[in-house]
């Protein structure tokens, strides 16, 4: 370890043979995983704050702020952010999701510090100039009008709004025209130094990677900023099932049912990725097998959930035309108290087990992946799961295990999301 890395630590971790934490003094976390065999570096800052901290009268800020960061520093243009990576064959980007916002570059192992430099500059020291915030309005206002012109987008977003109804977690990530209209520069500014402060971000890198050279460049950038505030967090209310019909002049009728489910750090979170990717988390899946290739019904057809701190969502998604709608929508229903009713068999468990972990070591081959991997994990749960404990986890679930989860989230209230033209919509409202 370094001199200077040695003299701005509070915590240093060896988690294993190549995967490192560090905490600095003021808070600020830095998790690597070297990869001897790589020639790339994967880095990431991911920072524990999203759409669900915001205010209603700041809603889309995270993203807003997402699209500001790329736009340059006190010392860089947005031209010579994206020319410093571009240069090297790299690339760069960024996401806003409900409960965290991430930034991310992969270049070649020769460019680690330059881009390692790049990325903590834009997270540290955005111009945020109020002429680059109104020409970003501009395009956040047209990724909006494109969310509410795309029949599966809206489906979900009335999906959400309805399964977190009155609450952050239901509002739309992007914000809305009024709120997006209404940011201004200095709103932004005092978002930013709110939350990204060391109490909310973590610095993560795989591939061929140094850690005390990142610690290093990590405290120069950071290194005197204070603890800062985490964001607090309310429950959701108690939910009612209920339809919600959004018409739309398009051919299809889409089809979104959803449920409340787990937060991200419940310990049956392993049982219900087992029982997503039963039912339609796959081709070999119970809703693909039946809803596209036994009746034809659908071209897309799939479930997901999604983890938060405290609770969690899962829903299912299907299109038909508008003829079929009806038939549709009972086939899902149909599927749906099968599973809750009747469970699943061991070989379902088995096929979706091996499926998960082929997913999981196919993923290990890239860099960028287990650098978002641990960043995720660090950022939501404040602990990482070695690889091979989180196939030991996978491999420890019963049949027993996913019946019983599946009836604590699938056999709750949900809701009823549809999308279509006023006439398709009539027999199903």
């Amino acid at each position: 370890m370094s001199e200077i890395g040695a003299a701005c630590l509070r915590c240093h971790e060896h988690m294993s043979d190549h995967l490192t934490r560090t905490t600095l003094d003021n808070g600020l976390r830095i998790v690597t995983e070297h990869m001897s065999s790589s020639r790339t570096a994967s880095l990431g800052v991911w920072v524990a704050v999203g759409s669900r901290d915001e205010t209603p009268q700041r809603s889309g800020a995270s993203h807003f702020l997402e699209h500001l960061l790329f736009k340059g520093t006190e010392d860089r243009s947005a031209r010579d952010v994206a020319e410093a990576i571009d240069g090297v064959g790299g690339d760069m980007n960024a996401f806003t999701a409900r409960e965290h916002t991430a930034f991310y570059t992969r270049v070649p192992a020769s460019a680690r510090r330059m881009a390692t430099d790049v990325l903590f500059d834009v997270l540290r020291r955005p111009a945020l100039r109020e002429s680059d915030v109104d020409a970003e309005r501009m395009v956040i206002n047209e990724e909006l009008v494109a969310a509410y012109d795309t029949p599966d987008d809206v489906v979900h977003i009335a999906l959400y709004e309805e399964l977190f109804d009155g609450h952050s977690l239901g509002r739309e990530v992007l914000g809305d025209p009024d709120t997006i209209d209404a940011m201004r520069s200095t709103h932004i500014a005092d978002f930013h130094a709110t939350w990204y402060q060391p109490a909310n971000l973590v610095i993560s890198a795989a591939g061929d990677v140094d850690h005390d050279e990142i610690v290093e460049m990590a405290n120069g950038h950071f290194g005197d900023l204070s603890f800062g505030d985490a964001p607090t967090r309310l429950p959701v209310s108690e939910m009612e099932e209920k339809v919600v019909v959004t018409e739309l002049p398009v051919e299809q009728i889409h089809v979104a049912l959803g449920w409340r489910c787990l937060g991200h750090g419940d310990p049956r979170r392993y049982a219900l990725a087992m029982a997503n990717q039963i039912l339609g988390g796959s081709p070999s899946s119970r809703l693909f097998q039946s809803i596209r290739e036994d009746q034809a019904l659908a071209y897309t057809v799939f479930s997901q959930t999604s983890g938060y701190a405290d609770t969690g969502s899962a829903s299912i998604y299907a299109a038909t035309s508008a003829q079929r709608g009806s038939e549709l929508l009972a086939a899902l229903q149909l599927e749906m108290e099968r599973f809750v009713g009747d469970g699943i068999t061991p070989h379902e468990l088995q096929l979706a087990r091996t499926g998960l972990e082929g997913s999981v070591i196919l993923g290990l081959e890239d860099s960028g992946s287990r650098m978002s991997r641990m960043a995720t994990s660090e950022a939501m749960r404040r602990n990482i799961v070695p690889i091979d404990e989180f196939l030991e986890r996978l491999a420890a679930v019963t049949v027993e295990d996913v019946n019983k989860v599946i009836v604590d989230v699938f056999g709750t209230p949900s809701i009823t999301s549809l999308v279509g033209s006023t006439e398709a919509l009539a027999p199903l409202s």
